[in-house]
């Protein structure tokens, strides 16, 4: 055997360990017998919904719930609730001020009556017109505001005693002042039961006022118009019937002043 030929054999016989040590797994099969799942998308992370009392500090968030199931909860705990905006701490704070039975005490429960309200509890404006209602008790004119405030917002959610508690107080002129031409925004508004029917009260107490304005005649004209469209149909009818004769006698004066 020639030299040349030992060479390659011994080369070869070299070369075979190598390979047999080689990992099978160094190797990739173009196509795997059992190809990896592919791999689920991750499914996005549901955000905690944003409820009433998120905005409030951890205790009092513990606070609310001790309230909400009836349990021992601090004048302290109450009134930090309240100043927090929070409606049903407000409420129950101002049935506690109200059960001390002080009068002095009655704007307070007012403020934060009028908070709850506010703050989506429309029941405390029934509270609320009982203390405005009382003429014999002295409110601070910064929660007669506030008052007003909230029975505003409550009366444009069609809440009817917030509508008629603030038609009667405004017709009376009690509590807010001079309010006309709100209350005839009010009653033009047609929420309300009896926006119709108190409009037409408003009409004839104007008319029979001998001494009346022009102005006053105007205005009665326009109640009368608003207890057509929005009275009970006995009031419809009233109204009717009224305006039918407001028009007549204006005919007539305009018929007198003509030359």
């Amino acid at each position: 055997m020639s030299d040349r030929l030992v060479r390659l054999l011994c080369s070869a016989l070299v070369g075979l360990p190598l390979m047999a040590a080689s990992p099978a797994h160094a190797v990739k099969p173009l196509f795997p017998r059992n190809p990896p799942e592919a791999a689920e998308p991750a499914k996005p992370v549901k955000r905690k919904t944003m409820g009433p009392a998120s905005h409030l500090p951890l205790a009092l968030q513990e606070a609310r719930k001790r309230l909400r199931a009836g349990k021992r909860v601090s004048y302290r705990e109450l009134q930090a609730l309240a100043d927090a905006k929070d409606g049903i701490g407000a409420f129950k704070l101002a049935e506690r001020i109200q059960k001390r039975g002080d009068p002095k005490l009655a704007t307070d429960a007012l403020h934060y009556f009028a908070i709850a309200a506010y703050h989506e509890r429309g029941y405390a404006v029934r509270h609320m017109m009982d203390i405005l209602g009382n003429d014999s008790l002295e409110l601070a004119p910064s929660h007669l505001e506030s008052a007003e405030a909230a029975l505003r917002r409550e009366a444009r959610k069609g809440n009817d005693q917030a509508v008629e508690g603030l038609i009667r107080l405004y017709s009376e002129g009690r509590r807010f002042g001079d309010k006309r031409d709100e209350l005839e925004s009010l009653l033009a508004s047609g929420k309300g039961k009896k926006s119709g029917d108190t409009a037409f009260k408003l009409a004839v107490l104007l008319l029979s006022d001998r001494d009346r304005t022009p102005e006053k005649t105007e205005q009665a004209s326009r109640f009368l118009t608003i207890a057509k469209e929005n009275g009970s149909i006995g009031m419809k009818a009233a109204a009717s019937n009224l305006l039918a004769q407001l028009e007549t006698k204006s005919s007539e004066t305009n018929m007198e002043v003509m030359p």
